[in-house]
């Protein structure tokens, strides 16, 4: 089993992988030529309506991460009967968010002018546009999307990834030929919607095939009492979830309103950056996932540690890795790419430094957060993640009208940092491992630590060629990926986690070469 589990999070790894790196590349493809053509207010609007549809999207609650937990054990076992009662039970669910955010959307429709802020009116029907956006949220909730549940829980997400890639290379195609011979946004969101519902129909019949039990009709339906059970750990996921919005989909509705839509913009492209090298994260934790809900199903507290620690300074390395990058490299990447049409597309090294920080907090959390979840220990953080959402809000709103962008990050980080990463570290550590209050978070601070080295080594060695010319970027990027590299792989090199991956990874090569 646990050579089935390595094999199928590198696969995963591997095809989610090549998927991102499509995405990122047509990507940036498709958002150069919508800046070109459309401009920043558009970007603007796209960015705020996006912030305000990840809070619909809390319609769902934590249905799928709930479902997801209670999968497990029968994909374990192949008990087919009751996966086909949890899959239906989980159709049902995801129909409703979808009618919900529909709802929800028309229901905001009469506020949006107080949310939309232009120095100058643009010549669009916003009511049409926050609708369609709307819509194209809720078509993956009302159309088949569930069914992923299934092939993420048995660790066999990469049998899909072929028609991702295929879409991802679609969806930028349709963009460049709608905005350049249309010219419209109406018209560019219109073609997304119809490329959501195309792409969920191919997945599900893909699903279909692979397991064909899901096409039968008849199922047992799920006790009242288990209902209950499920709802009440949604209840607790949703808190979590709640507080998670409260972070990371209000930045731009705080900025539009206090500084500007425009301003919104400017940001989104550094949020879709940082947000693709994310992903890349979340894939590689995603490829874990299954088989960390099979560890928590079936091994004891000490093994589910070591698990633990062998993954976490897998997403670690890589996330400090990352981080570092991102912050030698941001700005000077967006000065070459549209720093030409507006230099007002440049923001400040600080608030570059406050959104790498944010970035570094939230993928050096998944694993412990996955564990958390897979173990069942959903009240464990919920309550602090609400509270600390709430008081990022209300630091946001007060330090941005004194110090702007760079108050509205920093009040991210002090929020995160202070309020939730601390004490959730401290229950998963006494709740989830059984270990000591402070095991994990002293770890944690050691990886800050490591990650803080790294950043002020490669600035001091890479200052002058920040912001600079093509070539100076070129050797920007070198010196990023090589320092980063070398200076973690030296600190982290007397850790058994490290000597455990590179035993593994070794192991898996020598098999393959034979």
């Amino acid at each position: 089993m646990g050579n089935t589990r390595t094999r199928n999070s590198i696969l995963i790894m591997a095809t989610s992988g090549l998927r991102q790196i499509a995405t990122l590349i047509f990507t940036f493809i498709s958002r150069t030529v919508f800046i070109h053509i459309l401009g920043a207010e558009y970007l603007g609007l796209n960015g705020l309506f996006s912030n305000i549809l990840s809070i619909l999207a809390l319609s769902e609650l934590g249905i799928g991460t709930a479902i997801s937990f209670y999968l497990y054990r029968p994909v374990a076992d192949r008990d087919m009967e009751r996966i086909k009662s949890l899959m239906h039970f989980y159709k049902i669910c995801y129909r409703i968010v979808g009618i919900a955010i529909i709802g929800i959307g028309l229901f905001l429709m009469p506020f949006l002018p107080y949310m939309v802020n232009f120095e100058q009116d643009i010549p669009i029907n916003l009511y049409a546009v926050f609708f369609l956006n709307v819509l194209n949220s809720a078509m993956s909730y009302l159309f088949f999307a569930y069914k992923q549940a299934l092939v993420s829980a048995n660790q066999e997400q990469y049998k899909i990834e072929k028609i991702n890639i295929f879409f991802v290379i679609v969806n930028c195609l349709a963009d460049i030929c709608i905005l350049i011979v249309f010219r419209s946004y109406i018209v560019y969101l219109i073609t997304k919607i119809i490329l959501t519902f195309v792409k969920n129909i191919i997945i599900a019949y893909r699903i279909d095939c692979e397991y064909p039990f899901l096409k039968e009709k008849k199922y047992k339906p799920i006790e009242k009492g288990e209902i209950k059970s499920i709802f009440k750990d949604i209840g607790q996921i949703s808190i979590f979830r709640i507080g998670n919005v409260l972070f990371d989909a209000t930045d731009n509705i705080i900025i539009s309103m206090l500084m500007g839509t425009l301003v919104v913009g400017y940001y989104s492209n550094y949020l879709m950056i940082i947000s693709q090298v994310k992903v890349v994260i979340n894939l590689i934790v995603k490829s874990f996932i299954a088989g960390i809900g099979n560890v928590a199903a079936r091994e004891c507290k000490e093994k589910q540690y070591n698990v633990f620690l062998e993954l976490d300074f897998v997403v670690t390395f890589m996330s400090t890795i990352c981080t570092v990058c991102l912050f030698q490299l941001l700005n000077s990447f967006v000065m070459l790419w549209i720093g030409n049409v507006n230099k007002d597309y440049v923001l400040s090294q600080y608030v570059v430094g406050f959104l790498c920080i944010c970035f570094f907090i939230d993928c050096t959390t998944q694993i412990a957060n996955v564990f958390r979840e897979a173990s069942g220990n959903f009240e464990t953080g919920k309550s602090l993640q609400l509270i600390g959402g709430i008081i990022n809000i209300l630091l946001s709103i007060a330090f941005g009208k004194v110090w702007g962008l760079e108050g509205i990050f920093g009040a991210t980080v002090v929020s995160k940092f202070s309020i939730t990463l601390i004490p959730f570290f401290v229950g998963v550590s006494r709740n989830v491992f059984g270990k000591g209050s402070f095991e994990l978070l002293k770890n944690y601070m050691r990886n800050v630590i490591v990650m803080i080295i790294d950043i002020v080594i490669l600035w001091r060695m890479a200052f002058k060629l920040h912001m600079t010319t093509i070539s100076g970027f070129i050797l920007e990027i070198i010196l990023s990926a090589f320092i980063s590299v070398i200076v973690t792989a030296l600190i982290d090199s007397k850790r058994m986690e490290m000597k455990l991956l590179l035993k593994r990874v070794s192991g898996i090569c020598i098999k393959r070469r034979y």
